[in-house]
């Protein structure tokens, strides 16, 4: 049910998301941020859940309060999931050269 903006923009963003699926990204995000869990932001499609790329660090607690605003909280996550996208790209370049 769409009841505020960032309803509307969840779904929008949701749908452009995938599936990617990586098991370097995951192994670095863990390195990373030891002790947090991994959210999946745009959640999931019945048992698929949506691109690793799109996640966020968060505490046990923070989980389960962003299981609980799925929308509010994914759009107000934003930036820092494009942060951590930044943090592993940088990753990835510095291992080129």
């Amino acid at each position: 049910m769409i009841e505020s903006h960032n309803d509307q923009l969840f779904n929008r963003i949701k749908y452009f998301v995938g599936f990617s699926r990586s098991k370097r990204f995951k192994f670095w995000f863990h390195q990373q941020y030891p002790g947090k869990e991994m959210h999946h932001i745009f959640g999931s499609y019945g048992s698929r859940k949506t691109s690793d790329f799109c996640s966020v660090p968060v505490t046990m607690e923070e989980h389960q309060a962003a299981h609980k605003k799925t929308h509010d909280f994914a759009i107000d996550h934003v930036p820092e999931m494009l942060s951590v996208m930044t943090d592993y790209i940088n990753h990835l370049e510095s291992k080129i050269k």
